[in-house]
């Protein structure tokens, strides 16, 4: 399965809704993870560029997407990117990959 980064922006409603009634939307977004094979790494907030961001795994890019367009249609989200995540090995292989293939650059 490949993990993603997701961030996002919520609305000025989603941020007073949230205000009146304080919740986690952990499981909420397990659930919406687990709809489409995948799991849940982790939800975090960070009050900068991004109001937060969620990590999560699924099999496939369709199914990353599916996550973000449903999140999206609800109206609560105004912006967001998703990241498809490599690891370390992955990374190295990559370079090495890189190293083997010629290529021109334009002049």
């Amino acid at each position: 399965m490949t993990p993603y980064l997701l961030q996002f922006n919520y609305t000025a409603n989603a941020w007073a809704a949230l205000i009146r009634k304080p919740t986690d939307r952990s499981a909420a977004i397990q659930a919406l993870a687990e709809a489409n094979g995948g799991r849940l790494l982790g939800v975090y907030f960070s009050f900068t560029e991004y109001d937060g961001m969620v990590l999560f795994e699924v099999p496939t890019h369709a199914a990353a997407s599916t996550i973000a367009v449903t999140a999206m249609a609800q109206g609560h989200i105004q912006r967001y990117t998703m990241v498809p995540l490599l690891t370390a090995t992955e990374a190295v292989e990559v370079m090495r990959q890189s190293g083997t293939i010629a290529y021109s650059a334009p002049s």
